[in-house]
């Protein structure tokens, strides 16, 4: 199986089978369509003036504006947590200034990643992150851990049952188990 190794040059590295890039693209590209953020332009003019990264007055005013209410998905109530569960009005005000924002961080992860996994897709191969990278595939695995968690019911005090070979279950299992290996050795190279 896959595991992600840190190498003398700093570099974090991870060699994929192709069935396992492919599955690892598929979950993500999954978290990423359930997000729902269109990938945002460049703005020409803030390119040229070098305001690039900073998020143009639309972005600012549809943040202010965003959804108060929770969304109906479970995983995506999962993915985009209430701040303050025990105050209702204070949960919604805080999603509505920050969820916009929350959305496209993860959407932004789940595209660095299927961006470094490209080159590799439908045939395996090695993938190098630097630090940052590291970092953004460790939230973007998180997700992916929590939408598949999400679905399979697991709860601190879960346990998977004992599948039969042709339940559709198994496989989700496997793709989770094998998110929350690469999740462990990305930590632990990491530290």
């Amino acid at each position: 199986m896959a595991t992600f190794r840190r190498s003398r040059n700093g570099l974090f590295s991870l060699t994929l089978q192709p069935v396992e890039a492919d599955v690892l693209a598929s979950v993500t590209r999954e978290v990423l369509e359930l997000l729902d953020v269109p990938e945002r332009r460049p703005d020409p003019l803030a390119e040229e003036l070098g305001l690039g990264d900073l998020p143009g007055f639309g972005a600012l005013a549809d943040s202010a504006g965003g959804p108060a209410a929770p969304p109906e998905d479970d995983v995506l109530r999962r993915l985009l947590p209430d701040a303050y569960p025990e105050d209702p009005d204070a949960a919604a005000e805080f999603r509505r200034f920050t969820e916009h924002g929350l959305r496209e961080r993860k959407a932004a992860a789940a595209r660095a990643v299927l961006a470094s996994l490209a080159p590799v897709e439908g045939q395996g191969g090695r993938v190098q992150l630097d630090a940052d990278g590291a970092r953004t595939w460790l939230a973007a695995l998180n997700d992916v851990r929590l939408a598949l968690g999400t679905r399979l019911g697991v709860s601190d005090d879960s346990e998977p049952e004992l599948l039969g070979d042709d339940d559709p279950e198994r496989y989700a299992w496997a793709v989770y188990d094998f998110a929350t290996h690469l999740q462990e050795t990305l930590v632990r190279s990491l530290g």
